[in-house]
């Protein structure tokens, strides 16, 4: 005669987990959407919020979603990807951060040349005055992300290959020079990587990549960095905010429920 075993009842971790996974499923949330708040979260499950942040370390541990911090931060929906800013001037290390992951930067060349043709019309340089080329290493979470290589006018940054480079560029410029980011013009293009960056980005060779070149500005209208990154197009995805022609009166409206829209660059 065989007695039936009783199955154990499920804790209020794995109801709560098993909610979570129910109201992500049936909401359809997109990558990069936010989920909500903790507290609300946890009223439209009807769970502890304790409770609730034992499902969310489960699904954060797998992948499943972000936790972010800072003004922008909060609970996101997740597939592993970083997301790429095109709507402001922050910074690339900022927005990794801002995302809850870690980002390491190695410098892969630092050297004082002449400037090519490129350069001098993205730097409004009047001849092929000597330049800074700088290319770097991103790394987020260990594994590598993107290739950036940064041109600057030497005779305004005397003594910038001296300093420290695999902190923020923009902030060194900032501290160490005076210069204040105010703008940034890009473009981007899904491009095959070549063997040599596949080899540094850890990818096959022709493995889809996104080129973006860059000029930034600063605060007095003056070019100050021409610049031609790389990144894994599997580990990125590109955002992007447009206006209306009301589009003053949106940013406004923007700054008021999320505090200001652009901040000083830190890449």
């Amino acid at each position: 005669m065989h007695r039936d075993v009783p199955h154990a009842e499920p804790t209020a971790g794995e109801l709560a987990l098993a909610a979570l996974l129910r109201y992500c499923r049936d909401e359809r949330f997109h990558p990069g959407e936010a989920l909500g708040s903790e507290r609300a979260l946890a009223e439209r499950l009807g769970v502890g919020r304790t409770v609730l942040r034992q499902a969310l370390d489960v699904l954060e541990a797998r992948g499943t979603i972000r936790r972010a911090l800072g003004r922008s931060g909060g609970l996101f929906f997740h597939d592993g990807r970083i997301q790429r800013h095109l709507n402001t001037v922050e910074g690339v290390p900022a927005m990794v951060r801002h995302q809850g992951r870690t980002i390491a930067t190695r410098v892969l060349r630092a050297e004082l040349a002449l400037a090519e043709a490129d350069e001098r019309r993205g730097l409004r340089l009047t001849g092929p005055d000597p330049v800074y080329r700088i290319e770097r290493l991103r790394l987020v979470d260990g594994v590598p992300w993107s290739l950036d290589a940064s041109v600057l006018p030497a005779a305004r940054f005397p003594g910038l290959l001296r300093s420290d480079l695999t902190g923020s560029l923009y902030a060194l410029l900032a501290s160490g020079h005076g210069v204040e980011l105010d703008r940034a013009d890009e473009t981007v293009e899904a491009v095959p990587a070549t063997p040599d960056q596949a080899r540094a980005l850890d990818v096959g060779v022709t493995a889809a990549l996104l080129e973006i070149r860059r000029v930034a500005w600063d605060v007095d209208g003056v070019p100050v960095e021409y610049a031609h990154d790389f990144f894994r197009a599997d580990r990125t995805r590109v955002h992007m905010q447009r206006y209306g022609t009301n589009w003053k009166r949106s940013a406004r409206l923007e700054r008021g429920a999320h505090g200001p829209t652009r901040e000083r660059p830190e890449r």
